[in-house]
């Protein structure tokens, strides 16, 4: 399931946070970590926090907490869904603008990517934001981050990748200078998620396993985390988009969420994404309920290049494989995964988001273009990634049937 050329030739990379919080109610705690990262009581903490949770009971506590700790919170709120550049100029602006020791962000990935960029363009003052569009074009960074997440997908708490729109797609601020310092995971933020973002975050997270796991990139270390996520989400997504108060659904969709970080951080994103983020933006469909429509699309594409990757992922599901041929073993991955989008009331058909069949050789187009992937175990070209947006646009695998 790997190159062993490439593990032994190549070095092997693993980022991760210095230190990672998983407890109920651990960000009243929040206190506790900024003193272990060296920022002294008394000091101002740049916070930036979600503005759609701004009034709810968990962030005001978690606020006072922090206040109640000693340091001065200066609550910044000015974040947008999918925020474009020039949000975060505005946010990167104000950061600048006053001594703050630390950068705290609470939310969901919008929010914890504004909090991310602003602590390292605070850090370099004399930089235009758009400078650090790419990977690892940030020169340093020294204000510690803690990123708190309220969603259980995007992984953001834990990955050394942002994401920003501009025009009508994405661009990334990536590297290791964005990768917080501590995430702390407090399950409770997302006891009052509604269904629909619980199904689009969650199938985000599961699209980070999947796609990690299946990257040419992919190590048995990264993979690990990966099996335990797939296997969570499997197990609890659809009891926490059915039953939100089901707080044992969301605890083990918190972790499945974070876990998922390990194969997006090392093996990275493949075709899902360069599909999801090029269509996502431009017809306005959230960033994880886009995932999730492509997600078995291109688990079918990439059978042939890995099939026993995904009849492992197939096993963790916790598809019942025993006896079965690998090839056989894979397709019912993909089946899993069809079931479960299925099963959340998310469109498995580009027209069901307005998609119309002229826009389809563009969107393939502007996929390759824009997000060439070289971790893809198959090569990404226009023809191949438009036979795949088609079956989408019909609703219908390729050749599997579920």
């Amino acid at each position: 399931m790997y190159s062993i050329h490439k593990l032994t030739s190549t070095p092997t990379y693993f980022f991760m946070p210095k230190r990672i919080v998983f407890e109920v109610n651990g960000a009243l705690k929040l206190g506790n970590e900024l003193q272990l990262l060296g920022v002294e009581k008394g000091s101002k903490v740049f916070l930036v926090l979600d503005p759609a949770i701004k009034g709810l009971e968990h962030p005001l506590k978690t606020v006072k907490s922090l206040e109640e700790s000693g340091y001065v919170v200066d609550v910044y709120t000015d974040v947008e869904y999918e925020p474009t550049i020039e949000c975060l100029k505005r946010a990167v602006s104000y950061v600048r603008n006053d001594d703050f020791k630390a950068v705290v962000g609470i939310g969901g990935g919008s929010t914890l990517d504004i909090a991310k960029v602003s602590a390292a363009a605070k850090d370099n003052p004399n930089r235009n934001v758009e400078e650090f569009i790419g990977m690892d074009k940030i020169p340093k960074r020294v204000t510690p981050i803690i990123a708190l997440p309220t969603t259980a997908g995007t992984a953001s708490e834990v990955s050394r990748f942002t994401v920003f729109t501009r025009g009508v797609g994405k661009v990334g601020i990536n590297g290791y200078n964005v990768l917080p310092d501590i995430a702390v995971v407090d399950p409770v933020f997302t006891y009052t998620l509604p269904p629909k973002v619980t199904a689009g975050t969650g199938l985000d997270a599961l699209s980070h396993a999947v796609e990690g796991m299946i990257s040419l990139d992919a190590t048995p270390m990264s993979d690990a985390l990966g099996f335990i996520a797939v296997e969570l989400v499997f197990k609890y997504l659809r009891r926490a988009y059915y039953r939100g108060s089901d707080v044992e659904a969301r605890y083990f969709m918190s972790l499945a969420a974070t876990s998922a970080g390990a194969p997006l951080n090392i093996g990275r994103a493949i075709l899902g994404h360069s599909i999801s983020q090029t269509f996502g933006p431009q017809f306005k469909v959230h960033h994880g309920t886009a995932c999730g429509m492509v997600l078995p699309y291109i688990m079918e594409f990439y059978l042939p290049a890995v099939p026993e990757k995904l009849a492992a992922i197939a096993k963790a599901a916790g598809v019942d494989t025993s006896g079965m041929k690998i090839k056989d073993a894979a397709e019912e991955a993909v089946k899993a995964t069809w079931k479960l989008v299925e099963d959340l009331d998310v469109p498995l058909s580009l027209r069901d988001v307005g998609i119309s069949k002229s826009d389809l050789e563009t969107l393939a187009e502007r996929s390759v273009k824009e997000w060439p992937r070289p971790n893809s175990p198959i090569e990404l070209t226009k023809e191949r990634v438009l036979k795949v947006v088609e079956a989408m646009y019909e609703g219908r695998l390729m050749k599997i049937k579920t």
